[in-house]
């Protein structure tokens, strides 16, 4: 790992967390309270599907642990330092101590490393003319230690698409353009922002039900405790590294609360349909496909002989689908062979500041497919990571791809060579 600069700037949502600010690191590790709940030790690592919930470099996680979290979603816990920007002062309303604002560096960039979730702000923060590779801790901002829980709620994507929920009215980068004050809904101090479009009413009323309320009203008195969602990753935080055990748990079980309760409430506006039943042609403007990637995609598919499909019609057939992020591309058709599926591709961060998407061959489950445990079944030799739903078979791709032609034919040929041995085609 980098050496840590000694300037850097540092803030703490509590005064007991001024100490672990100024170090920059948690005084201990989870290693032992994750052998204990069966969670995987990743320390530093960025874990597999949850860029959204682990942004910047390896120095700003810490004790990374993934499975199944107490209250039994798949996910991930860590510790984290949070960045906020600096522009004479941090992007975040309310009460931080201790904070040492560092100045005279380079101008802030956010290390996704790219302006991934700042859809309103990004030009502005684009620096001008330095272009030099990024460093830990080296701009113009402030970092905060948290504690962090994750898991995937892909029944959000369209409806949460960029979400926040805290008592905060400015945290930066997640100022998103539709704000909602919750004091009507008897939660007075929090407040729900979101992208492209707000909330509905019914959608709202849904998503805070009893055990949501139950979570906020209790945690009202923490420093910080916030609520993201991230093209379908739902991030819960709370301020300080947390270290008691039953703690830990309670910040899980929150989180899966939400998470459950969010779940449902985005449900009964979506259309779920048969695995073989063929979608609209695109329609959707996805808010995040730039021209030159929407034209590409439609070059992937005339090459490979596939028909584009909407890709928002996509999640609405399949709302549960175990792939990360909002699905920027999906194709159908044969994929080979005359094997008939379809070929999608999603992107956990914003596509066009990033450049990078997951792809996934999606094919019908065969005749008595056993479910798969949420994480999937990983198979590193193959880059491919197996989930098997009641009627679809996903695979998965470990690795992120640009757009060059060998990354999306060579997904396509390693699926269905594996689907081949593990008895996973139909017919």
């Amino acid at each position: 790992m980098a050496k840590r600069p000694r300037n850097h700037g540092y803030a703490a949502f509590a005064p007991e967390d001024v100490a672990d600010a100024r170090a920059g690191r948690p005084p201990a590790e989870l290693r032992e309270y994750g052998a204990a709940r069966g969670l995987a030790w990743l320390d530093h690592a960025r874990p597999l599907g949850f860029a959204a919930a682990a942004p910047g470099f390896d120095e700003y996680r810490y004790s990374v642990l993934r499975g199944e979290l107490p209250g039994g979603r798949y996910g991930v816990l860590m510790h984290q330092l949070m960045e906020v920007p600096v522009t004479g002062s941090p992007n975040v309303s309310g009460t931080l101590h201790g904070s040492v604002v560092r100045t005279g560096g380079r101008w802030w960039m956010p290390s996704w490393p790219n302006r991934t979730d700042i859809p309103i702000i990004g030009d502005f923060l684009d620096p001008p003319t330095d272009h030099s590779p990024r460093e830990p801790l080296d701009t113009d901002a402030v970092w905060i230690p948290t504690t962090v829980v994750a898991t995937h709620v892909p029944e959000s994507v369209l409806q949460l698409f960029l979400t926040r929920l805290d008592r905060r009215d400015k945290l930066a980068p997640y100022d998103f353009t539709h704000q909602i004050a919750l004091e009507p809904a008897g939660l007075p101090g929090w407040r729900l922002r979101t992208h492209v479009h707000p909330v509905g009413h019914d959608l709202l009323s849904r998503m805070l039900s009893g055990p949501v309320r139950e979570v906020l009203a209790r945690r009202h008195a923490d420093p910080y405790f916030g609520v993201l969602l991230l093209r379908g990753t739902l991030v819960v935080r709370r301020n300080g590294y947390l270290l008691d055990p039953s703690a830990l748990d309670q910040l899980a079980a929150d989180a899966v609360t939400i998470a459950d309760a969010v779940a449902d409430a985005c449900l009964p506006e979506l259309s779920p349909r048969p695995f073989s039943e063929p979608l609209p042609s695109p329609r959707s403007e996805h808010p995040e496909v730039t021209p030159a990637w929407r034209d590409g995609y439609i070059q992937v598919a005339t090459r490979l002989g596939l028909a584009m499909e909407d890709v928002d019609e996509l999640h609405r057939a399949f709302p549960s689908l175990p792939v990360p992020g909002r699905v920027v591309a999906a194709m159908r058709g044969d994929l080979g062979g005359g094997i008939h599926g379809r070929l999608v591709y999603a992107a956990e961060l914003n596509l066009a500041a990033s450049e990078r998407a997951r792809g996934a061959v999606l094919l019908p489950a065969p005749p008595g497919a056993r479910p798969t445990a949420p994480a999937g079944e990983r198979h590193d030799d193959r880059k491919l990571v197996h989930h098997q739903r009641e009627d679809i078979t996903v695979l998965l791709s470990t690795h992120t791809a640009g757009f060059f032609r060998e990354e999306q034919e060579d997904l396509v040929a390693r699926a269905l060579t594996f689907a081949r041995e593990r008895d996973l085609l139909t017919g």
